[in-house]
């Protein structure tokens, strides 16, 4: 689902993961999965990692679903229909549906918690409702959805469906306040216990009104680091690992009851710029010039860099959409395409009136020198390899990177405070439709889901227009169009699109699926293995 900087990591270690493991040693039907991120939240107005994403898809279902071919399919919804202007959705829900509480679920479900998102902006599924006018119930099971214009996306969301009865008594000014605990929703699997730094609990929903989950619980188990991960997979303490080191890949394969697999996702690692053009900014201001971004971007060798820090194991990246979104990855041609050449990124900042100064650092036309801080999370030893790289790859061209190592928490916060940084390492994942990664780079997300503060007209433009276009071929051209214009703009140098690192237990449960094929197990668009696992 998600465009979401990701991953926070806890730094609770030790006895914690020790008890964790025998506390849930007794649950022989659960499907226990490793991690080294927990989530964020439990609730979706406050999530922005993909480790809660990864929960929604079990705690709460949406009116329509993708399954493994990405195709919709109904959840709440049985089925629905488009009028012939196409400005009117109808919905016809399933009935029989409870919540866990065992309240009925009803069309007004649906009208309250798209309203909320509306209305309030927040979380990461506020953006997919965009261009919804309003919405009927005419009865307990029908909803009208109506747009100002055609809506593309209208069946290629996930947004969870909420009971209006829990969420009605959280004021809206207190919903990035309220925790969500015991989280309530519809999906497969029911909240049962989340001890913070070590594990998450979930129990299968047996009143569940579709597919019943095969396994009795899935209890997510977070770990300190990737080897007591990978030791804790390989002594069968866990059933499944995510997270993992593609170091330990060769080792982990060649066990005979353990699956692993590097496989493409639904994610990039990027290195951001500060593109804000405020007063208020705190940033670097050569930065601002599209020119010296794109300068950089010629002199990182993006290839070594992806070799040194995953193995190879992944793509060298470029435009803003994975090409695991096969139709709406946009792939450079040899003329548009800036490969690792610093003869060109030099030749570039001299002639754009970047001169190298007396102590051998370039200047911008004021004198000030380019010295740019870069922000590297402590927390994730890839991005400071990475970083390292990329520091000896702006020393060739005259730039002189500082680098900071600092925890996610206060990364958010200098981001988000005032633009007070001029470039870092995160990433994001996004899901099957564009419009999520898409909006990520809107004006209208500055101070919102926006982390570089890039704004362009042309580009907010065809955000609004692609997506009105149910013609997919249209569709697709402005998404293109979109990403030409980012790449030459170039907020972000897109280091590479991450691999999933991931490995289960194939002595321990039967029926693993990978999607789509040669995909990954978790973190993909469906929650297809937490469903059909069976235990051995």
């Amino acid at each position: 689902m998600f465009a979401t900087p990701f991953l926070r990591l806890s730094k609770r270690v030790g006895l914690f993961f020790l008890i964790g493991l025998l506390s849930i040693s007794a649950f022989s039907a659960a499907l226990k999965v490793g991690w080294t991120v927990e989530p964020d939240s439990v609730s979706p107005f406050i999530a922005y990692n993909l480790p809660s994403a990864e929960v929604f898809l079990l705690l709460y279902d949406p009116l329509v679903a993708l399954n493994e071919k990405e195709e919709p399919v109904g959840k709440i919804a049985e089925s629905w229909e488009i009028s012939e202007d196409q400005l009117t959705w109808t919905f016809y829900l399933r009935k029989g549906i409870r919540w866990h509480d065992g309240e009925p679920l009803r069309a007004e479900d649906v009208k309250f918690t798209y309203d909320l998102f509306m209305n309030s902006g927040l979380g990461l599924f506020s953006g997919f409702l965009n261009g919804i006018e309003s919405i009927e119930c005419p009865d307990d099971y029908t909803v009208l959805i109506h747009s100002e214009e055609p809506k593309a996306n209208m069946l290629m969301g996930n947004t969870p469906i909420l009971p209006k009865h829990v969420w009605e008594q959280v004021a809206e000014e207190d919903l990035e306040l309220w925790e969500n605990e015991p989280a309530i929703g519809s999906g497969a699997f029911t909240f049962l216990e989340w001890r913070k730094g070590e594990f998450l609990r979930l129990k299968a929903n047996r009143a569940y009104a579709l597919e019943k989950p095969k396994v009795d619980e899935v209890v997510f188990i977070l770990f300190a680091n990737n080897d007591t991960l990978a030791q804790a997979l390989k002594t069968g303490e866990i059933s499944a690992a995510v997270n993992i080191n593609p170091m330990q890949l060769p080792q982990l394969s060649l066990s005979p009851n353990l699956l692993a697999v590097s496989s493409p996702g639904y994610g990039f690692t990027q290195l951001a710029f500060n593109c804000w053009e405020s007063e208020d900014s705190l940033g670097h201001p050569a930065l601002l010039d599209k020119r010296v971004r794109q300068a950089i971007d010629w002199a990182l060798d993006k290839k070594a860099i992806l070799d040194m820090t995953y193995l190879g194991q992944g793509e060298v990246g470029t435009t803003l959409i994975p090409p695991i979104l096969q139709k709406w990855h946009y792939r450079l041609t040899d003329t548009e395409r800036r490969d690792y050449n610093p003869k060109k990124a030099n030749d570039l900042l001299a002639s754009s009136g970047y001169p190298i100064g007396p102590k051998g650092i370039r200047v911008d036309p004021q004198g000030n020198e380019l010295r740019f801080r870069l922000y590297l999370r402590a927390s994730n030893t890839q991005e400071i390899k990475a970083g390292q790289l990329i520091k000896k790859y702006l020393q060739a061209i005259g730039i002189d990177a500082a680098i900071e190592t600092v925890d996610d928490g206060l990364l958010m916060d200098l981001i988000f405070s005032n633009a007070d940084f001029d470039m870092f390492i995160w990433g994001w994942g996004t899901d099957v439709d564009p419009t999520t990664i898409l909006n990520v780079m809107s004006t209208n997300e500055i101070f919102g889901l926006s982390d570089c503060f890039y704004s362009n007209e042309e580009y907010d433009r065809l955000l609004a227009l692609q997506a009105t276009q149910m013609d997919e071929a249209q569709r697709r051209e402005t998404v293109y169009e979109m990403q030409r214009i980012l790449y030459e703009d170039s907020p972000y140098a897109i280091l590479f699109y991450d691999n999933e690192f991931q490995a289960v237990r194939t002595d321990l449960f039967s029926g693993w699926k990978r999607i789509p094929e040669n995909g990954a197990f978790f973190f993909t668009i469906n929650p297809y293995n937490y469903l059909n696992v069976t235990p051995k």
